[in-house]
């Protein structure tokens, strides 16, 4: 069963690629576009080998997912801590939700040249931007996960006098693990678009200013190239991170 579904979702995957190469193809066909602008798929397809060969675009792609990286990182660590106490503590819950409800409502990317005052073009301005898009879906997700857990636990670990730390660490947050790790499935796609975003608007670094310097040098077929290799990058991390999820909750219910 399970096989036979795997096997399912790999071929409606691959329809769905090549039904996008032949409309791309179509539109080169028929000049919707002008070619400068929209290159065929077996020219942009054929520079994949160079783009790979790059230096500079292996340096740029490596730079961008060490920012993501350490973004998605230190965002799961600050949504959860904050979640966590928010839960814990009494009088914490409605702040943390009004501060919530006001800050997630402002554009990440409004943000950025506002950071690129305070961190300049390096890479704190690129984790700092990315930390403040994504941290809010951990964060909810956290404090939903954490909402869910029955309290014959908690005083379960009230009678065997567990302290407050070993409770959340013990009790806690495994039964919500489920939940956070869907947030961090949320955030990490995210992620990894508002850094490309903010290489693209301003930065020193990562494969965002390689595809600008690209596109100033009028070569569409390698900015699209590069965008394609960034978006296999982006399904092997959230792919990654489904796995990380299933491994370590073993218990989560399969749909």
């Amino acid at each position: 069963m399970e096989i036979g579904r795997r096997t399912r979702s790999a071929a409606l995957g691959i329809l769905g690629v090549i039904t996008v190469l032949l409309a791309w193809q179509l539109i080169r066909a028929t000049d919707t576009l002008p070619e400068n602008s929209l290159p065929g798929p077996l020219p942009v397809l054929g520079n994949l080998p160079d783009l790979i060969a790059s230096a500079e675009f292996r340096a740029g792609l490596v730079d961008t997912i060490r920012t993501w990286a350490i973004a998605l990182g230190l965002a799961t660590l600050v949504g959860v801590v904050i979640g966590a106490l928010s839960k814990a503590v009494p009088g914490l819950a409605s702040p943390t939700a009004v501060a919530v409800d006001a800050f997630r409502s402002v554009p990440s990317t409004a943000l950025i040249p506002i950071a690129i005052l305070l961190w300049g073009l390096g890479t704190e301005m690129k984790v700092a931007v990315a930390i403040y898009a994504i941290v809010w879906p951990i964060l909810i997700n956290t404090i939903y996960g954490l909402s869910g857990i029955e309290p014959t636990r908690i005083d379960a670990a009230r009678s065997m006098r567990f302290s407050w730390l070993r409770t959340q660490m013990y009790v806690a947050l495994p039964t919500a693990l489920p939940s956070i790790f869907t947030g961090i499935r949320i955030a990490s796609g995210a992620a990894l678009v508002v850094v490309i975003s903010t290489e693209l608007l301003g930065a020193l670094s990562g494969v965002g200013t390689v595809l600008v310097a690209y596109q100033r040098a009028g070569h569409a077929d390698y900015v699209i190239a590069g965008t394609l290799l960034v978006g296999v990058v982006g399904v092997f991390v959230y792919g990654a991170i489904t796995w990380l999820e299933n491994r370590i909750v073993r218990w989560k219910s399969v749909d």
